[in-house]
């Protein structure tokens, strides 16, 4: 009998002593990861159209990933486009000829497709040079 209780005694430390390295064995991962911001804008041309007053250019593919949203920056040739108001979806500028504009683009992260259009100056769409770019908030 006693050598039967030392035997289940044994084997009773046996099981706890292999439960209690499987537990310690556990292993916890901590994952982080950094994604880049990145912001573009890409020109769709196709519904280029001209009336007398009203220049259809087409539409703007926006992707923009920043938290913060992103703003659009218009560049074009300086002393040119006076008085030229340029839409882009709902937003709206009018050019002053300095070659620069900004045009708001998404308080926060977004995908979207806007039509581009503008509404010729005393001058007409006197420039062939017209950038616009996505800058991160």
């Amino acid at each position: 009998m006693t050598k039967k209780l030392i035997g289940i005694l044994a084997a009773s430390v046996a099981v706890t002593t292999a439960t209690a390295a499987i537990a310690s064995d556990s292993i916890g991962f901590n994952l982080r990861a950094t994604v880049p911001v990145s912001c573009s804008v890409n020109y769709d041309g196709r519904g280029l159209s001209i009336s007398a007053e009203q220049v259809r250019l087409g539409d703007l593919l926006e992707y923009c990933n920043a938290p913060n949203g992103y703003n659009l920056e218009v560049r074009y040739s300086p002393s040119s486009l006076q008085g030229v108001t340029l839409s882009v979806g709902n937003e709206r500028v009018t050019l002053d000829g300095s070659g620069f504009a900004s045009l708001r683009g998404s308080i926060g992260p977004k995908i979207q497709t806007r039509a581009i259009s503008a509404e010729t100056g005393p001058n007409g769409f006197d420039t062939n040079l017209l950038q616009i770019q996505a800058v991160a908030n």
